[in-house]
């Protein structure tokens, strides 16, 4: 809070920060804001990852230039992707729907099976048993299976399984006759890890 009200007061002519910075905020004196670090966004294992890193980089520079011509400069190793929305929000949004209309939701429905246990091969069995017996709804796609991200939570190794459908309903009646103790259900997950 010191730093701020010194900000604010003009005693300080640098205010460092993280992306909390970009929200709620008001100083019309900003002329210069800099984003370090943007692309970690890109990278998460989010299907709304572009979607954020591209409202994160609006809210910050809505920051700058608010009494005065500003500049914002980020630091990406993805130059291209922001360049080419930057100035075309629009194109973005465009592009976006695009992106999200066939795979993700609100479009369709996901679903992401959790399955973990203290014995991986128990897990990877569990894991191998359960894609088996989804396979018979044809109105549900098994995206992946595999090792989750993080394979081990716990001393337990985990294994996740994601379907996809158009239907929501035929995708529950799946995940009812596919549930067991060792599995956990994320419906619309955002996140994969």
């Amino acid at each position: 809070k010191k730093a701020l009200k010194r900000f604010e007061e003009k005693e300080s002519h640098l205010l460092l920060g993280t992306q909390m910075l970009s929200k709620g905020h008001d100083y019309a004196n900003i002329t210069l804001s800099i984003i370090l670090g943007i692309d970690y966004i890109l990278g998460l294992s989010d299907y709304r990852a572009r979607e954020r890193a591209m409202a994160l980089l609006i809210q910050i520079a809505g920051r700058s230039g608010r009494a005065k011509n500003a500049k914002v400069i980020i630091q990406s190793q993805n130059r291209d992707f922001f360049l080419r929305y930057l100035n075309d929000y629009e194109a973005f949004l465009k592009d976006e729907m695009f992106f999200v209309e066939d795979s993700y939701p609100p479009f369709v429905s996901l679903a992401r099976i959790l399955i973990a246990h203290s014995n991986e091969q128990k897990a990877s069995k569990t894991t191998l048993d359960t894609v088996t017996k989804l396979k018979a709804f044809s109105e549900v796609e098994i995206v992946g299976h595999g090792k989750a991200p993080i394979e081990r939570i716990a001393n337990k190794f985990r294994f996740t399984i994601l379907l996809r459908s158009a239907k929501r309903s035929s995708l529950l009646k799946a995940l009812h006759d596919v549930n067991t103790p060792l599995i956990e259900i994320d419906m619309d997950p955002v996140e994969f890890s």
